[in-house]
């Protein structure tokens, strides 16, 4: 039998472009194995820390690695134990990316994405979808798309940029109402979402966007932002938040980039008994003011990704038209160029590559 080649990136060597190559397409070896044809990847900040080598002491990989882990497409082969009710050729489908072992006990509380021993897609032994076709170790990790007239390109950012600020604001939605106030900084890929979680969820809280970009900020007005702030701007940032909250400081704060600087400015915008969510992995430490941390009484903490069954409802969402993908479409041939823009922070909104 002749083997079936396809297109796929790969990263080769850390620190340098992706390769274009031909590899072999997956076959299914296992019986709950699904193979999928990609139809759209997003792309991440977390694939610049991938190739640049910084995340390689904690996510060993052995290169040559496909990555990209934001991914919808068609079924193309399913094994032989996936139930045929469940998922047939071409349906559309959209990819959890945590590929947990759903025994230990975060995958048995429904939190794969915390599996002691998880295997993301591109992150770890297996592919990602910066190809053609791409293996998905179970069907457990597929969510039907019942709307098929929606694009893969609208549901790839779903499965990381739009879950990951769902999941962290739906943990925050009781401090939230009339007269408060929520705080999204960095309005990239994920924030552009987060954004709309905070109109949804947000109970008539105002909702501030800040960035240092003025497209981004203008894309959060689309997105229902109440007020924007430019933090390159100069000015005062904590005036302007104390403008628009009565001197009260901010409740909440979704901070979606964690870089020092962002999370330096959340604590200075945060007011008393408020929260800070951190999402984002752009930094690697931050520095906290401990008498003020203890005197208002300020609570801190992480939000990983999101599970399955959040995943679904946020899909939910967009076949509701209750959210929006503001996307921005780059084929296969120019993922390197899109890299470059993804880094220099030129893309608003997602950057999604459609092989």
């Amino acid at each position: 039998m002749v083997e079936k080649s396809i297109r796929a990136a790969r990263i080769l060597e850390y620190g340098k472009p992706l390769s274009l190559v031909s590899v072999p397409k997956p076959r299914i070896c296992r019986d709950e194995e699904v193979i999928v044809r990609v139809g759209a990847v997003g792309l991440c900040h977390s694939d610049l820390h991938l190739l640049n080598g910084e995340w390689k002491s904690i996510i060993p990989l052995d290169l040559p690695k496909t990555p990209g882990h934001e991914i919808a497409g068609w079924v193309e082969e399913i094994g032989k134990s996936v139930p045929t009710n469940l998922l047939t050729p071409g349906d559309l489908v959209a990819i959890f990316g945590g590929w947990g072992c759903g025994i230990c006990f975060y995958c048995k509380q429904g939190n794969e994405q915390m599996c002691e021993s998880a295997k993301w897609p591109g992150l770890s032994s297996y592919d990602g979808g910066f190809a053609e076709y791409i293996l998905v170790p179970s069907f457990r990790f597929l969510v039907k798309v019942q709307d098929t007239s929606i694009l893969p390109e609208k549901i790839a950012p779903l499965t990381d940029a739009g879950l990951t600020p769902y999941r962290a604001i739906k943990k925050v939605r009781h401090h939230l109402g009339p007269g408060k106030s929520i705080g999204i900084i960095g309005v990239g890929g994920l924030g552009s979402y987060g954004v709309q979680y905070a109109k949804l969820f947000g109970a008539g809280s105002k909702v501030v966007a800040l960035d240092r970009s003025d497209k981004k900020l203008e894309l959060a007005q689309r997105c229902g932002a109440d007020h924007v702030i430019n933090l390159s701007s100069g000015e005062s940032i904590k005036e302007k938040i104390m403008n628009i909250t009565s001197n009260k400081g901010m409740d909440v704060i979704l901070d979606t980039v964690g870089a020092e600087s962002t999370i330096t400015d959340a604590i200075r915008m945060i007011g008393k008994g408020g929260t800070i969510v951190l999402v984002g992995l752009m930094g690697n430490m931050g520095k906290i003011p401990v008498a003020p941390f203890v005197i208002n009484e300020v609570k801190m903490f992480g939000s990983l990704w999101g599970n399955f069954n959040e995943l679904k409802e946020v899909i939910d969402l967009q076949v509701q038209g209750k959210i929006i993908s503001n996307i921005r479409n780059f084929k296969l041939d120019y993922i390197n160029e899109a890299i470059e823009m993804l880094k220099n922070g030129t893309i608003v909104g997602r950057g999604v590559i459609v092989p």
